[in-house]
């Protein structure tokens, strides 16, 4: 069951404010209760005052009456009258004043008290009367003032008694003062006291239930935000603040849900684009051998309307031209000897037509180049055979020749006249890279279903800018050459269904990677 902080502090802050009312309204009472003791003890000092005057005019009295005893005068006997009387007028306003401040005199000591001070006053109205009839006449009866003195001494022990139940009074009085001050201050010191276990226990409860939660929230907050999303935090709390971890907990593992729900997106889509774009390389890869096919067509075809024109044109005349040439260098030999200029210009002219036969029959080769005749051979048998066609030219240019065959090579379908051709010309155009000799190297491998033959040389090497016009038709950097040899390799390999590579480094030498599949789709 949840629950509610906010309540529950409501309630605590009521509890509070309702104790500080109960403890700040018992301290007003006991407060006031002291001021009205106050208040009565100030009223009883000015009783105790008057009382005071009144003992204070009896000893007097009693003192007059001793010295008039003693000798009798006038002077003596009215200080006694007045005394009389001024006692009579002061307790009778004393009482009158007690009446006042009581609703009723019955068990009243001290009314009862002032009566009996009263009548005593009476009983000294005899001893005016004895001053009168002294002062008149002169004559004075000892015995009756004697007698009539006891009223003083009466009256000055019923003062004591009166100031006596004032003192007792003010005792009492004092003394719940003072118990309502001890009172104060206990209520006080445990409300202290209580009050600062209270704050104290409050703040505990605070930091523990609120505080440290709301921080252990915002470390969770900040370190889901630095991207843990499998961030969670544990509470037992049935408080606002245990819905509030729940409320985090929920939303961390719908949005855990929905990152994972996008990385997947993300990496199917990513899946997608890379399978497209494998798809678009697939496609323009072949784009640019379709493209690179047409434009070797093209140049196949030019070539041999080219072939064709110049078989016409050309070879019936040429060959006409040497049957000549050779008749006349047999004149010239006879009539001036072959070390004569005539017949060396004749000479150099059957040279020339032979040169230009030459490139007509290449031009016509390339031009009807036939298509590939697969049969089954072993590729290092070829590999071999053509290495001991080339070894006397390599050894007369100083190139030693190295055969690094795979013994793992199964023989498979291929044109062997053709892939001789293929290595052959590699072969040759390596030689002529290697004019102060150097080394050859011919090796085979096997890959993912294909043969891979690698021809590499130390010659002077290919300048960057034209590898990738060096298996265009008519492309040669050599004098005299037609620029049709490369052309032809990669023909013949493409036909095989294969791929030709070069890499090359002026000044180190060249590498060519042919790679042929064993099997043809």
């Amino acid at each position: 069951m949840l629950k509610k902080l906010g309540k529950t502090i409501t309630i605590a802050n009521a509890i509070a404010f309702t104790i500080v009312i109960l403890v700040g309204g018992v301290s007003i009472f006991l407060t006031q209760d002291i001021l009205h003791n106050a208040y009565k003890i100030e009223k009883l000092s000015r009783d105790i005052v008057v009382v005071d005057s009144i003992h204070a005019d009896t000893y007097r009295l009693i003192l007059a009456i001793h010295h008039f005893l003693i000798e009798p005068d006038e002077l003596y006997s009215d200080e006694v009258r007045e005394l009389i009387a001024d006692l009579k007028n002061k307790v009778e306003d004393y009482k009158e004043d007690e009446l006042r401040e009581i609703a009723t005199k019955e068990g009243n000591m001290e009314i009862q008290l002032l009566d009996i001070i009263l009548e005593d006053v009476k009983g000294l109205d005899g001893v005016s009367e004895l001053m009168y009839e002294f002062s008149r006449t002169g004559n004075l009866d000892r015995d009756k003032l004697i007698r009539l003195e006891a009223f003083g001494y009466e009256l000055e022990d019923t003062t004591k008694r009166i100031n006596k139940i004032h003192f007792d009074k003010i005792g009492k009085w004092t003394d719940e003062s003072l118990t309502n001050m001890w009172m104060i201050l206990f209520i006080y010191l445990v409300f202290i006291t209580l009050g600062g276990l209270t704050i104290y226990e409050g703040h505990r409860v605070l930091l523990k239930k609120v505080v440290r939660p709301i921080k252990d929230l915002a470390a969770a907050t900040i370190e889901f935000a630095e991207g843990k999303l499998n961030k969670r935090v544990d509470t037992d709390s049935q408080t606002e603040i245990g819905q509030l971890y729940q409320s985090f907990n929920t939303m961390a593992e719908r949005l855990q849900e929905n990152d994972e729900i996008l990385r997947k997106f993300n990496e199917a889509l990513e899946k997608k684009v890379k399978e497209r774009t494998i798809e678009l390389q697939k496609a323009n890869v072949q784009l640019q051998k379709t493209q690179n096919a047409l434009i070797r067509t093209e140049k196949v075809a030019a070539v041999g309307q080219i072939a064709a024109g110049v078989t016409h044109e050309i070879k019936n005349p040429l060959n006409s031209l040497s049957i000549n040439a050779q008749m006349l260098l047999k004149e010239l030999s006879a009539k001036f000897g072959a070390d004569s200029p005539s017949y060396e210009s004749a000479a150099l002219i059957r040279y020339e037509i032979n040169r230009i036969n030459n490139i007509l029959e290449e031009f016509v080769k390339f031009a009807k180049f036939p298509e590939p005749q697969f049969f089954e051979n072993d590729m290092n048998q070829v590999i071999s055979e053509v290495a001991d066609l080339i070894s006397h030219s390599a050894q007369d240019s100083g190139i030693s020749i190295k055969l690094s065959l795979s013994d793992d090579l199964l023989p498979f379908k291929f044109d062997a006249r053709q892939i001789k051709v293929v290595l052959m010309n590699l072969a040759q155009n390596a030689i002529k890279a290697m004019k102060s000799g150097g080394f050859l190297e011919i090796k085979t491998s096997y890959s993912d279903d294909s043969i891979i033959i690698t021809v590499s040389d130390t010659g002077e090497g290919i300048a960057e800018k034209n590898l990738e016009v060096i298996f265009s038709p008519f492309f040669s950097t050599k004098e005299g050459g037609l620029g049709l040899g490369l052309s032809i390799v990669q023909r013949v390999v493409e036909s095989h269904g294969g791929k030709i590579q070069c890499t090359s480094t002026v000044g180190s030498g060249t590498v060519f990677e042919i790679t042929l599949p064993m099997e043809r789709g």
